[in-house]
Formats: C-alpha cells, structure tokens, sequence
C-alpha cells in the first residue's frame, strides 16, 4: 500500500528547507481544500491523506464509481505500514509524516534530503539546457537550427548586470522558489529594486539565474519517472492550454497519440523523437541513484527572428516532483476513445464563489459516462464546499468539439 498526499507547498518549502517552515496561509488553504486529489493517480487499496474523511468519502461516492477505491486517511494517525508517495519531497513533509505517526525507516534520511533539494535548485536547468543544445549531444548536433535557448547562473552582482544589457528583456529567477514568486522581469535595467531583490538571493541562495524573454507560441512538458536506480522512463507528453492573449487556461487532456500529433504539426517527428530520447538519456545521467520519483521539464514552443518555423526550447524548468502535467497525463486514462477534456485549477479570493459555479456546472454540464469511462460533463476532482477557494475540476467533451484555447 502507498500513502499518497498532496503538499503543493514543495517548492517553497525547499527554498527554505527547515523541518518547521509555516508556508504561507493560500499554500495551506490549497493543500486543504484539494487534498483528495491523488485519489486520480492512486490504485486501488492505497491511501490518501485528506483534510476530512467524512467529506472525502462522501464526495468520491457521488462520483457515479469513476473514482477509484482508497483508503482515506486524516493527519493524524497516518498508517505505519505503508510507502508514502508525497506531491514532493521536503523536510517539512517529512516532519509531517513524522508528528502523524508514518515509520521513520520509509522516509529519506537528512542525506537523501539535502540531494533532493540540491538537485532541485535551477542552476541545473542551466545545465541541461547548455548540453541539449550543444553539439555533444545527438539533439544539438542534428537540430540546433529548430532549438532556442540560453540561460546563465550567475554568482556575482556584476555578472547579473553583463548578462542583462545583452538583451532588451530578461527574466531573472531565484534558484529555489515556487508559484511564481522567485522570478522577476528584467525590465528597465538593474533598477533599486530589482537589485535588492537580486542582492537578497546571492546572500540566501548563492545565485541568480538570468535569460532572455522569448516570443512563446505554445508551452508543453515531457513527464517522467526515475526509479532511483540509474533508470528513467518517459512517462508522457503535457501540453497546456491558453487563451488567445497566450494566458494560461489549464492543461489538455488527451490521448498521448493526440498530443504527439499536436506538437509533430509544429515540429519535425525525428525532431520529437530525437528531442525524447536526448531528455530521457541526460536525465538518467545526471540523477543516477540521487532520486526516486516523478519529475517533468517544462519546454516552450518559440518564434524566433528570421526563422520561417518554430523553434524547441528544450529546458525552461526541471520540476522535482509530481507536476499538473503528469496529473493530466494520469486523467487520460479515465477518458472515452473518443472524448478529450481541459484539467483547471480554480482559485476565488471570496469564499462561496466556487460553489456557485461548481452548483451551476453540474446542472448545466452533467457528467455522462461509457463504457465506465468519461464521455463528457463536468466532474469535480476533489470535494468542492461553500468554504473552498480552490477547485480542481476536469471538462469533458467529445474529441475536436472544442480545443480549449490550444495554440
């Protein structure tokens, strides 16, 4: 049996790693209010840490037995016996699991953790991105001229200024952050407040990291599993959905053939295949023995000036730990062949608000199954309440009904 919990304070909680980090009181509210959510990657028999029981059960019974059947757990009193699978590792999660009662031997000791986190900072997205596009790997020297992409980590004040007066844009990022927090645009120079922020992480977290603003078509993420042994393997494609002002709008659910078909029509299919196996290859390389678990890296499908195609940038962010992207990989499995859907995250500032919608949704969108399979409709992904101000909800509509927003 695996415990599964869902802490999507990962990242903060890395950037400062102490057992008794409080993080901030949205991050908690989201791990609350859609903390049921595992129950989508989870297998039958295994666990889920929820915020209520009662709730959860209640709500997976009226999902017409399309959830899969768990074994729901409060905090306290977390079962002993079983491997615990988290959204992400942290010392704070293992404190966690500690004061509700888990088995401290099937937890990764302070060692394990320090190489999670390190392995975590985003000077190795740097890394990866430099060797994909250089010409020692297979996808540098077949494609270089359908990939984009530069990024620097930088040690020192003054390197921070030389790399920004290259380009009329940057973005500068923390190496540990999450939600968006550590990153900021570089616009206007190295302005005083940009260069306190930039200050504050070379004295906390010993660099910046520095690139240029690209001109995005579309984002996308490959999804992968390592074992902990040397092997990592592919586990699918995300692509996520935008509006037509390019604004983020959730993730596509579709079959891996779809999506495929989707990127292969702005791309080369020896690029994408060439581009999988060089990913998949580094990844194994570099992580070795030193992690165990899900991980995506987020790519971004360019314009480029003077370029009549699009172009690959292969390595925005390496994501250490379980991602919406794989979630909705996982959610295809519970797809009709022919049906698709759109995965969202809702949030609401005023309480009440998502459950009117939700209340309208599952009026006007009623959920149809065949087969024991999502046809189309509305299904709520965890416990939706008047209290809630997160709601993770999927769509689903018959196949090229209608795409969502997808670029």
């Amino acid at each position: 049996m695996t415990l599964h919990i869902f802490n999507p304070e990962n990242d903060l909680a890395l950037a400062c790693p102490s057992p008794y980090f409080i993080p901030p009181a949205s991050a908690r509210k989201m791990a609350d209010d859609l903390s049921a959510l595992p129950v989508w990657w989870a297998q039958t028999g295994d666990a889920v840490c929820v915020d209520s029981v009662e709730v959860a059960r209640c709500w997976a019974e009226g999902t017409g037995g399309i959830c899969p059947e768990v074994r729901w757990v409060g905090r306290d009193g977390l079962p002993s016996d079983a491997d615990v699978a988290p959204w992400g590792w942290s010392p704070l999660m293992v404190q966690r699991l500690l004061t509700g009662g888990a088995d401290r031997s099937r937890l990764p000791d302070e060692a394990r953790l320090a190489r999670y986190r390190e392995l975590s900072n985003r000077r190795h997205a740097v890394d990866m991105l430099a060797y994909l596009c250089s010409p020692d790997s297979d996808l540098g020297q077949e494609w270089r001229d359908r990939l984009c992409g530069v990024s620097y980590y930088c040690t020192g004040e003054q390197d921070i200024i030389r790399r920004m007066r290259q380009y009329p844009e940057t973005l500068l990022k923390a190496p540990w952050s999450g939600s968006g927090k550590g990153l900021r645009l570089g616009r206007g120079g190295y302005a005083p407040q940009l260069s306190g922020w930039c200050l504050r992480q070379l004295r906390e977290q010993g660099g910046v990291i520095v690139e240029p603003v690209y001109d995005k078509v579309s984002d996308f993420a490959m999804e992968f599993y390592a074992d902990g042994t040397g092997i990592v393997r592919y586990t699918g494609l995300s692509v996520f959905l935008t509006t037509a002002r390019g604004t983020y709008a959730g993730n596509w659910v579709a079959s891996e053939e779809d999506k495929v078909r989707w990127l292969t029509d702005r791309v080369p299919l020896p690029l994408w295949q060439t581009l999988k196996r060089a990913v998949t290859q580094y990844l194994a390389g570099w992580l070795g023995n030193g992690y165990s678990g899900h991980l995506g890296v987020d790519m971004m499908l360019c314009r480029v000036p003077g370029a009549e195609y699009l172009c690959v940038h292969p390595c925005v962010e390496i994501n250490l730990r379980r991602t919406m992207g794989q979630v909705s990989v996982d959610l295809a499995s519970f797809l009709a062949p022919s049906s698709e859907a759109r995965f969202v995250i809702d949030y609401e500032k005023e309480a009440g608000r998502l459950w009117s919608e939700h209340c309208r949704c599952e009026e006007t969108h009623s959920l149809r199954l065949s087969g024991g399979k999502l046809l189309r409709g509305y299904l709520p992904l965890a416990p939706v309440s008047p209290s809630v101000h997160y709601r993770a909800a999927l769509w689903v509509f018959p196949k090229g009904g209608r795409d969502g927003g997808k670029t």
